[in-house]
């Protein structure tokens, strides 16, 4: 996470970012109540180390470990004066898994209202539409307005996938390492690299720009992550409970770019979400 223009941080800067995340993690709780009966029946799909507590965290750590390489190989394609090749990449990932994840969301949305041939139409023509307005965000500078709303849409189907998909463990896991890898990444790993290396443009598929600030896809994606959990696992009021919590722990780094120019969105939204449920699965 950093800012545009240190000196330009403005409430209202912080005010539009917030209520950003905010329409993230409201999209994701819905997605999640919607999905979740459906994905819960499969059981935990992402357990190549099994659902122990040391499986849960080698789960993590298999995670991280991808990240870290993928943002190795960014790196080097930035070094290299591979910028289309990174940019291709990058989009055909983005659009599959936007593609995928929309079809699937679409037709749970969908099949209570409609016969299954229309609701797998209608899902596909919707899927195949955000990829569309992908296609036009990286491609046609006028339409780069619409960048937020493709990565904020993959955010909150990614945050409600793993919430619903997970084991509760993982779930909980994650949050917690990925905010120590962050802040390695962002102060001395690969990330810190690729922000400053790579152009503005080239990192629109993976951020998303609100004026004074750019927030990083993966933040958003932990940041809707905490809330689906709550939701699945407590209910509602902890949900929105732990999304105060979270949004909180957002407010709080905006601030604290003032002083830096490069602050780990994680730790602190994270620290503050987890807290809230612990102490409430401790009383």
């Amino acid at each position: 996470m950093d800012p545009e223009n240190l000196r330009g941080i403005t409430s209202r800067g912080v005010a539009v970012t917030v209520a950003f995340i905010v329409v993230i993690q409201v999209a994701a709780m819905w997605f999640t109540s919607v999905n979740e009966p459906i994905t819960s029946q499969a059981g935990a799909t992402y357990a190549p180390a099994g659902t122990s507590a040391f499986g849960s965290l080698l789960n993590a750590l298999i995670l991280i470990a991808a990240v870290f390489a993928t943002t190795i190989v960014a790196v080097w394609l930035i070094r290299s004066k591979r910028v289309r090749v990174f940019t291709s990449v990058i989009f055909v990932g983005t659009a599959l898994a936007l593609f995928l994840l929309t079809l699937l969301t679409a037709i749970d949305l969908t099949q209570n209202y409609m016969n299954e041939d229309l609701s797998l139409y209608l899902s596909l023509a919707l899927a195949a539409g955000v990829v569309v307005v992908l296609g036009l965000t990286t491609k046609r500078t006028r339409f780069f307005i619409l960048a937020p709303f493709i990565t904020g849409l993959l955010s909150a189907e990614v945050g409600s996938y793993f919430a619903s998909s997970l084991n509760l463990f993982t779930a909980l896991l994650l949050p917690v390492v990925f905010s120590v890898y962050d802040i390695y990444a962002v102060f001395r790993g690969p990330l810190k690299q690729l922000v400053t290396s790579a152009p503005a443009e080239v990192l629109a598929g993976v951020t998303s720009r609100l004026g004074e600030f750019a927030i990083g896809t993966g933040d958003t994606i932990f940041y809707s992550l905490l809330p689906s959990i709550a939701l699945i696992q407590f209910g509602l009021g902890l949900a929105v409970a732990t999304m105060f919590a979270v949004d909180a722990g957002v407010v709080i780094t905006l601030y604290l770019l003032t002083r830096s120019k490069m602050l780990p969105g994680l730790p602190i939204p994270m620290a503050l979400g987890l807290a809230v449920i612990v102490v409430y699965a401790a009383l």
